[in-house]
């Protein structure tokens, strides 16, 4: 586990409920603060972060009803938020959550886990090794710094700071409000966080066979971490890509970029109708996993030209050229610009540096 990914992840309030009729006339409703609830057909469900790039930035949580049991991908990073698809689940079906997947390692997919395990005790929780590693080297030492950090400062102290530097310092000014909101979400819930580590574990795939659903638990290759998982719903042609795929920003934090390429590649060639990103708006196509890969292989390409070039590691940023790429995630939005520069640009470099092969030197 890496220092620049736990420094990166560093609005508790009652449950409301709230039905909303989105123009293709899908059912949406908020069963939490912040969060929508979504049908996809087929008793699939998502709880997602509305903003994806606001604080407390959060992954995707998938609701998979079967005919006898239900199946949980990725459990949110506040554990209220897992109580509140818990109940909902409740709402809509007598079975019993009997899985829980955890895609990959970070806490914003697994923190949740001890709300699954209070409530259905029997469940199993499902990871690939690698992710299993990376959860026994660094949860509880993140969890533990993030308490410290928390407990430290107040939230309205972080806002106070982050408005007195907004005119000089954008930048910093919304990382200290990122901060603030995780804070805000998390201070209550830390003290009382359980640890719920993957006891399932696999090194290729896992098959389920529920009624006239498969579900398919596959390790396509490395991407945003070493042992990203993918759930594969074939009959449905739904895919849970977890960070894999994030929108509208791609996150490079430490990831194994060039093989991050195949690894997408032969996600799309399952050929899925309806991908669900680990952040931000499911995708109908293929349009944005291609944009990503295109991304990827355009970051790898020139760092690649800048290395023969003899451009060394410290001035990697001001050689390389990604602003046709930046233009085509951003629009322009500062909010996108930022999230550009800090969890794409900034580690994305690096990522893909490292990946090649290239070393960094020991400051860094």
């Amino acid at each position: 586990m890496t220092s620049s990914r736990r420094a990166i992840m560093l609005r508790t309030a009652l449950p409301v409920v709230v039905v909303l009729l989105l123009p293709s006339q899908r059912a949406v409703e908020v069963i939490y603060p912040g969060y929508t609830w979504q049908a996809l057909g087929g008793g699939i469900y998502v709880h997602m972060w509305d903003d994806p790039l606001a604080g407390p930035i959060d992954g995707t949580s998938t609701v998979i009803v079967n005919d006898e049991d239900v199946f949980v991908v990725d459990t949110h990073i506040n554990p209220a938020a897992a109580r509140a698809v818990i109940a909902k689940i409740r709402a809509i079906t007598d079975n019993p959550v009997t899985h829980v997947i955890n895609t990959h390692w970070h806490d914003d997919h697994t923190n949740g886990n001890h709300a699954y395990r209070q409530a259905f005790p029997e469940a199993r929780f499902i990871a690939h090794r690698a992710t299993r590693s990376s959860l026994d080297e660094g949860w509880a030492s993140m969890e533990d710094q993030r308490r410290r950090a928390y407990e430290a400062v107040r939230g309205r102290d972080l806002a106070t700071a982050a408005d007195a530097i907004e005119a000089n310092d954008p930048d910093r000014a919304m990382t200290l409000r990122l901060f603030a909101a995780y804070r805000d979400a998390l201070e209550p819930e830390l003290p009382t966080l359980e640890l719920v580590y993957p006891d399932l574990l696999f090194d290729d795939r896992m098959v389920f066979e529920r009624g006239e659903r498969t579900i398919v638990v596959q390790w396509m290759g490395r991407g945003n971490t070493d042992g990203d998982a993918v759930v594969w719903l074939p009959d449905d042609r739904r895919l849970i890509a977890g960070d894999l795929l994030v929108a509208p920003i791609p996150y490079a934090f430490d990831s194994p970029m060039v093989d991050w390429v195949g690894t997408l590649a032969r996600v799309a060639d399952l050929g899925a109708e309806i991908i669900v990103p680990g952040h931000g708006a499911v995708q109908r196509d293929m349009r944005y996993l291609a944009q990503v890969a295109s991304l990827l292989d355009a970051t790898i390409a020139t760092v690649r030209d800048a290395h023969a070039a003899g451009v060394g590691y410290d001035h990697l940023a001001a050689a390389v050229d990604l602003t046709a790429q930046e233009r085509r995630f951003t629009g322009g939005d500062a909010a996108r610009a930022y999230a550009w520069r800090s969890f794409y640009l900034e580690p994305g470099l690096k990522s893909a540096w490292t990946s090649l092969g290239y070393p960094v030197p020991q400051t860094q």
